[in-house]
């Protein structure tokens, strides 16, 4: 650290930490210096009188006495001027030490962060408590979990995530294996939400809990959660299409999992020709190989099954390659009388008959009414359980998806939830979660924090010392901030959680250097008087995503806020970027649409005042009294007027046009009476020009 390399002996070595910065954050890097020699410090210090305590910094009798006791709280963070009233120490002692340390840009009122903090108090020699590993927002709930007991561990369902690019047949293996019609409730023939259920297989007559996740590029995230909390994936590859971006993508979120892949090449029945068939099926299994799937064709351990959802073929032999596979995986979790439930939310949404209820996926013990469970900021006593059909079950057991109802708020779509033994237990750790995400919120403001204050010391010093400032340079100097693109704001309203967060990823990041999508709120159900206020206040428009029969005081509301209803994603989307595109500035192209001659100068003296007018023949097209027009003159057409028109006269008359071969006389507005004969005034229209982001 500082002088921790004080007591240097020859031929020892010693660390010494040495604090470096950036604009964004702040980080120790560790370097080992060698010394054949004794290293001599310079004391420095500013100093009152003798022995004057809040003189002393960091001295080298220091390392050689008792550590002192903190008699403090350490704080998250604190300016440099407390720090030194805590440490009994001069400010203008705990900059130098600070500067010394490698700190750049230090005032009196920068701010550190409790691991400088430590740091500092190492230095100035008091004893800093053990500290335990580091706890954050995300692993809070961590020491709520139970030790695994090996004892405890049986077999359980395998889970199964079906992935695969849109329309290529995923639905409709889940129709078979559901013995339902879920592609007829879809809207555009999409999968919008993630989707769970458990199927016996026909033959081992085992359990299978498969997960179908959204083919639509919108809903990335949905992908990367299924991909996550699964165990085995279901790839789906049409026979007709082959490889397609979607695809590609599944695939890649199939390598970070690490999970078990099957294939299954969809459609085959669209090709009766038995050959033509082997040929499709061979050609996909090549451009599998050639994006790196190790298939058993050349001896990898990839299963590729040629399936039909439409009429059944090879379904039993997908399944019980599954189950197979499932068993070679010896897949295991703990369950007994007392483990706690753990696993994930797949689903949310507010239903107006029950409130608040969550899918969720077990993935360890045995899930009860009026149980517990924590998860994200927000808990839930289980009111009911509902399975398949939303018929009412008494529990859920591992690898089971059931909806969950009882939640105080929405839980966030992919959070873990961990059964915790009484509402107590989950209120206190909600609380301590929020205040370890408001630090995590406040650590992102700090750096830019200190950056702003510095540059306002900075500013304050060179107004000091510059008396002769001109205050207009001052004034343009402190006023020198850039204009970023235009905010164009959105409320998203959504029937579950998962589509709002895919909605809210979709659209954020749309925009250019002119015009930038800006997300106000994302949240589910019918929009409340509250986002339409704040609608307002925002000037944002609502967005809503399959929420049906809206109430008419919401769609016609007295805020005249915009709401906008959807059931297809794209169409959204779509809606957006155009929304976006007529925010963006306007350009314009001029097209001539008619030439005059100006053939003389024609003087009248009217009310003791002399007025010019401009003899002219229309060559072509035609003039209008409100055209837009341009005088040029010369062969550079050098433009001596661009405005409008006063007056078109023939004879002693007003006229509102004249054609092509009449002639007229014309005054323009604004005064304007510079021209001369030979000019030509040109008639143009003002047509704006598409533009796109």
């Amino acid at each position: 650290m500082w002088k921790r390399s004080l007591l240097t002996i020859s031929n020892r070595s010693y660390i010494s930490l040495l604090v470096t910065q950036n604009s964004s954050y702040s980080r120790i890097i560790s370097t080992t210096l060698h010394r054949n020699n004794r290293l001599i410090i310079q004391n420095n210090f500013r100093s009152y009188s003798k022995g004057y305590r809040r003189n002393k910094g960091i001295t080298k009798n220091q390392k050689n006495e008792k550590p002192k006791k903190l008699t403090f709280t350490i704080p998250d963070y604190i300016s440099v001027d407390k720090l030194s009233n805590l440490l009994n120490c001069r400010v203008q002692t705990v900059v130098k030490d600070l500067k010394n340390l490698g700190f750049k840009n230090i005032t009196n009122d920068y701010i550190i962060n409790k691991e400088y903090i430590e740091l500092i108090l190492q230095e100035y020699n008091y004893e800093i408590p053990s500290s335990t590993s580091s706890i954050t927002s995300t692993n809070v709930y961590n020491e709520l979990k139970d030790p695994l007991n090996p004892k405890l561990l049986e077999s359980r369902p395998p889970i199964v995530t079906i992935m695969g690019h849109v329309d290529h047949g995923k639905t409709t293996i889940i129709d078979y294996l559901r013995k339902s019609s879920v592609v007829s409730q879809e809207h555009g023939g999409i999968t919008q939400h993630i989707g769970a259920f458990q199927v016996t297989t026909p033959v081992s007559k085992k359990k299978i809990t498969f997960l179908d996740t959204p083919g639509h590029a919108a809903f990335l995230k949905m992908r990367e959660r299924g991909a996550n909390i699964t165990d085995i994936i279901v790839l789906v590859v049409s026979i007709e299409d082959s490889i397609m971006p979607q695809t590609k993508e599944a695939i890649k979120h199939i390598k970070n999992s690490g999970n078990q892949l099957i294939v299954a090449i969809t459609k085959i029945d669209k090709i009766g020709n038995m050959k033509e068939r082997e040929k499709k099926i061979e050609k996909v299994t090549n451009d599998l190989i050639l994006n790196e799937i190790m298939v058993e064709k050349i001896g990898g351990d990839v299963q590729v099954i040629p399936i039909s959802a439409k009429d059944g073929e090879n379904m039993d032999l997908l399944e019980e390659s599954i189950i197979l596979l499932s068993d070679m995986m010896d897949i295991k979790t703990e369950n007994s009388r007392n483990t706690m439930s753990e696993g994930f939310v797949i689903e949310s949404e507010m239903k107006n008959t029950i409130g608040n209820v969550a899918t969720i996926l077990v993935r360890k013990g045995t899930l009860n009414n009026q149980s517990i469970l924590l998860c994200g900021n927000t808990y839930c006593k289980v009111r009911s359980i509902l399975g398949d059909a939303e018929k009412k079950v008494p529990k859920a057991l591992p690898s089971q998806a059931v909806e969950v109802s009882g939640w105080k708020e929405l839980p966030h779509v992919g959070d873990e939830f961990i059964q915790v033994k009484s509402e107590a237990i989950a209120k206190k750790y909600i609380s301590k979660r929020e205040a370890l995400i408001e630090v995590e919120k406040n650590a992102s403001r700090v750096d830019k924090l200190n950056d702003e204050r510095y540059a306002e010391s900075i500013r304050q010093k060179e107004a000091k010392n510059k008396d002769e400032l001109d205050e207009d340079e001052d004034e343009t100097t402190t006023t020198n901030v850039s204009i970023g693109p235009k905010l164009v704001n959105f409320i998203i309203k959504a029937d579950v959680s998962g589509s709002a967060e895919a909605i809210e990823e979709s659209i954020q990041d749309l925009g250019n250097e002119e015009v930038q999508c800006g997300v106000i709120s994302s949240s589910v159900g019918v929009p409340t008087e509250t986002d339409l206020k704040m609608a307002e206040i925002s000037n944002s428009e609502i967005l809503c995503f399959n929420l049906e029969n809206l109430p008419n005081d919401v769609i016609n509301n007295k805020h005249g806020v915009s709401v906008k209803k959807f059931n297809v994603i794209y169409k959204l989307i779509e809606t957006v970027v155009e929304i976006l595109e007529n925010n963006m500035k306007k350009t314009f192209e001029k097209n001539i649409v008619a030439t005059v001659d100006i053939k003389d100068i024609f003087e009248f003296n009217m009310k003791k005042k002399i007025i010019k007018i401009a003899g002219c023949k229309v060559n072509n097209g035609q003039i209008n009294r409100n055209s837009k027009v341009q005088v040029v003159r010369g062969e550079n057409k050098e433009i001596v007027y661009d405005g409008t028109l006063s007056s078109i006269k023939h004879g002693k008359d007003d006229i509102s046009s004249a054609s092509k071969g009449r002639e007229c006389g014309i005054t323009f507005n604004g005064n304007f009476e510079q021209f001369k004969a030979g000019d030509k005034i040109l008639v143009y229209e003002e047509v704006e020009i598409p533009r796109h982001l």
